[in-house]
């Protein structure tokens, strides 16, 4: 009879846990068709061609799904900031971009900051690639980052310098990817982002909190 009762138990909590993951599962994959259906529609309306769209939506896709890949792989627990970084800098400036260009300590994120950080390097290292020279040898790109603060006050921040041998001058609008960048940081994170144009470059200035590091 306690064998029995034991089994009943165990059984009863196995059918919860699993309702609790699909539970999970469903809200995730809302979230992210929501966000897909956002880029997709502010891509489109920032592109000139169906082959620009078609570029534009798939490199930021790639970025989705690279962070995706982390959590998974850490079964949705924590992702390796060093990690996000140099695959999105892979991706967009080549397999040889060295990281020694990297460097910080070791920073786990949760599911919600890998994907928001995961786009908005991609987003940082696609406009590198366009205006810091960095695709014609004549630039660099250094990404710094540490942690202040304690406990529940404790905090991401981060510098993504780009330097050029050429005077870069500042985009008069923003476009769709600072934005996406602002939205991600200041709207979805609760942080704080700064940018400093200088005349050999830009400095990018981010500071985000990791309350349940």
């Amino acid at each position: 009879v306690q064998a029995a009762r034991a089994l009943q138990a165990a059984s009863q909590k196995a059918v919860q846990e699993k309702d609790l993951m699909l539970q999970e599962m469903k809200h995730r994959i809302k979230n992210s068709i929501s966000r897909v259906l956002a880029i997709a529609r502010q891509t489109a309306a920032n592109s000139e061609s169906i082959d620009e769209f078609s570029q534009s939506f798939s490199a930021r896709l790639h970025a989705m799904a690279n962070a995706q890949d982390m959590l998974t792989r850490s079964h949705w627990r924590r992702a390796d900031l060093r990690e996000l970084l140099t695959t999105e800098l892979n991706q967009v400036l080549g397999a040889d971009f060295g990281e020694e260009r990297v460097e910080g300590p070791k920073v786990l994120l949760d599911e919600r900051t890998t994907q928001a950080l995961g786009l908005t390097f991609h987003e940082l290292a696609t406009n590198a690639l366009k205006y810091s020279g960095i695709a014609r040898g004549e630039g660099d790109l250094r990404i710094s980052w540490t942690l202040a603060g304690k406990r529940r006050h404790r905090e991401l921040q981060l510098d993504w310098v780009e330097t050029s041998s050429a005077p870069v001058e500042p985009s008069g609008s923003a476009g769709f990817g600072t934005r996406l960048i602002d939205a991600n940081i200041r709207g979805e994170l609760g942080g704080r982002l700064e940018r400093e144009h200088r005349p050999d470059g830009v400095r990018v200035h981010m500071a985000i909190p990791l309350k349940d590091l």
